[in-house]
């Protein structure tokens, strides 16, 4: 049930009563952690909270409420639990300011709450809690919850809901009668059947919705950030949840974690590199506005110039080799992509194979003789380029001070490549990397934020495309350089492939993330990688059909444009077999083209997995 329609509905089945009461946590408002508990672990995390807090409030409760029940209390203070000899010296202030700060209102049901008082009906909060009413009625104040016309709270009575105990306390100071009273709450033992023994009527939330890929998760952190998510995503179009849900996070601990790297080398610059980390840099700036970060316009294309005019062996031959698209190509392709202008020449049928390595003898021969093209008249717009390239890149300077180059990750091919341009030792940190980057690059000179800085897993390869989609610039990638007023200015290339239908939603939702992160009560807590990345990785791996469709038939460019997932009709491949084959191969979102395809439960990630198994990759 969407937001409008639980707003809607519970003002609908309110309207008969004079009276409306609401449990408050999980109801009126929610906390940014999973289970009430996790809040003593994150303030441990987070501080104030000495280590080990946690099990000593947890204890401390125990004793307070056995004591409690001893003495004919069915329930507890917080100075109670405070007293016990296990929390000396812990100010219980800090737990009620933590509460305070992790507090989010639950939107649908405030606005139903807010509804109810604007046309005349009385407004109540009940609550079994062991924090004060004040300290309640703080709390809900700053969720805009301040128009109540009382609170009440069982640790002021000594009684609780689920015994109907604190219902009749409610009946009898307010005056009313059961019958007049609607009560509004989210569990069926003590809202439902709690408020049946003191003859209220009760109405049952919903649980609430699952958002994007977020799911239960037992540990303190891990739970906060799913609760964080599911606390605010209902406030979102449906493309903008999955920007906040399946993007954000990842955005925003790539970013904190940037800037503890950066922290630990004082001084650094941080450059991010075009296109892939435009919105990781938007994040970076959310977060740390009082911070300068640089923006680097360069691509591997647009660097290839530059390469071609040094001497075509050992590494700077592999290194040209590792800057070409990684695909089958014929010698006109290649030499369009280098950004040779020569007249139509016939193929002669030659495809040369970019993804063996060691490199075959006709590729380095090839790229050789290309080089030495660059050179001529023939190469002309190839050897003016790659002056450009240089020219843009010493005012970048990066041979000056320590720079951190932040990209997306594989091999560490720009980096490498600018190293060799440049002659600078650069640092570059990514989101993931595959096994090349260790060989290529000094582990203490690149590191990855995901997978523990190991190589990435199946399906973040298998997503990649997609997330460089996400995340990148509304603009084609940089294919060259020209000069304006005397200055260099990056080109890209023409045609907008990122600006598709739903982007921009997506992207709004995505930055809203680090926006609301910043404010809340967890925005000092850093998000765990495998955290980061597990909504997104769920979606490439086992999208919902509405995921799928919803993505399914963007475009995306890898070394040509592609469709992400756009099967056509499956009578259309019983015609065509052979359609069926060369749609699946183009495809860059495997799992969500045979899903649109059968639209079926099963296992298609298995399928996928078996599949690059068998072909060894």
């Amino acid at each position: 049930m969407g937001k409008q329609s639980v707003t809607q509905h519970l003002l609908k089945v309110a309207a008969p009563y004079r009276a409306v009461a609401f449990d408050v946590f999980d109801t009126l408002i929610r906390r940014d952690c999973a289970q009430p508990g996790d809040l003593f672990a994150l303030m441990e995390e987070k501080g104030p909270a000495a280590p080990g807090f946690a099990g000593r409030r947890a204890a401390a409760e125990k004793e307070a409420r056995a004591m409690g029940k001893a003495g004919g209390k069915n329930e507890v203070t917080l100075a109670e639990i405070y007293a016990r000899p296990v929390l000396a010296g812990a100010d219980p202030q800090a737990e009620c300011d933590a509460e305070l700060r992790a507090a989010v209102p639950n939107l649908p049901v405030m606005e139903a709450a807010r509804a109810c008082h604007a046309r005349g009906q009385l407004v109540y909060a009940i609550s079994d809690m062991y924090l004060s009413a004040p300290q309640i009625r703080a709390m809900l104040e700053r969720c805009g919850c301040d128009f109540l016309d009382g609170i009440f709270v069982s640790c002021a009575y000594g009684t609780q809901k689920r015994s109907g105990g604190l219902f009749r306390v409610f009946l009898q100071e307010t005056g009313l009668s059961p019958r007049q009273v609607l009560f509004v709450g989210d569990d069926a033992r003590a809202d439902f059947a709690g408020a049946a023994l003191a003859g209220i009527r009760g109405y049952l939330l919903p649980p609430p919705e699952r958002s994007g890929g977020a799911g239960k998760e037992t540990q303190p952190v891990s739970g906060a950030v799913d609760a964080f998510v599911r606390n605010r995503a209902g406030q979102f179009s449906e493309q903008q949840r999955y920007g906040f849900s399946l993007l954000g996070p990842l955005v925003t601990a790539f970013a904190v974690w940037l800037h503890g790297q950066r922290q630990a080398m004082p001084g650094a610059r941080l450059v991010f590199l075009a296109r892939d980390m435009y919105f990781v840099r938007q994040a970076y700036g959310v977060l740390y506005p009082e911070e300068q970060t640089e923006y680097l316009r360069v691509s591997r294309q647009s660097l290839l110039p530059a390469l071609l005019q040094l001497p075509m062996e050992g590494e700077t031959l592999e290194l040209a080799a590792d800057a070409l698209p990684r695909q089958m190509l014929t010698r006109g392709e290649i030499q369009r992509y280098l950004g040779f202008e020569l007249p139509p020449q016939p193929e002669d049928g030659t495809v040369f194979d970019l993804r063996i390595r060691p490199l075959p003898p006709e590729v380095q021969a090839l790229l050789r003789e290309l080089s030495a093209l660059s050179k001529t008249p023939a190469g002309a717009n190839v050897w003016r380029q790659g002056r450009l390239v240089r020219s843009y890149l010493e005012d970048r300077a990066l041979d000056r001070g320590t720079v951190i180059l932040v990209d997306i990750g594989s091999g560490g091919t720009t980096q490498r490549a600018l190293e060799r341009l440049t002659g600078a030792a650069l640092q570059g940190r990514y989101l993931a990397c595959d096994d090349r980057l260790s060989r290529h690059i000094p582990p203490r000179r690149a590191q990855a934020f995901l997978f523990d800085g190991a190589p990435a897993d199946l399906w973040y390869w298998a997503g990649q495309p997609m997330l460089e989609l996400f995340l990148s610039e509304s603009c084609g990638p940089t294919v060259g350089y020209g000069v304006e007023n005397g200055v260099v200015r990056p080109v890209s290339k023409t045609g907008n492939n990122t600006e598709q239908p739903g982007m921009a939603e997506l992207h709004r939702g995505m930055m809203a993330f680090p926006n609301e992160w910043k404010a809340s009560f967890l925005n000092s807590i850093p998000i765990p990688p495998h955290v980061a990345c597990k909504g997104y990785l769920d979606l490439v791996r086992a999208p919902r059909l509405r995921e799928a469709a919803a993505f399914g038939g963007l475009r995306v460019e890898d070394g040509g444009t592609w469709t992400l997932a756009q099967p056509r009709s499956r009578r259309e491949y019983l015609c065509h077999p052979a359609a069926l084959k060369r749609d699946f191969a183009e495809s860059r979102w495997k799992t969500a083209f045979l899903k649109r395809l059968f639209c079926l439960p099963l296992p298609y990630d298995c399928l996928y997995a078996a599949m690059k198994k068998r072909k060894g990759r």
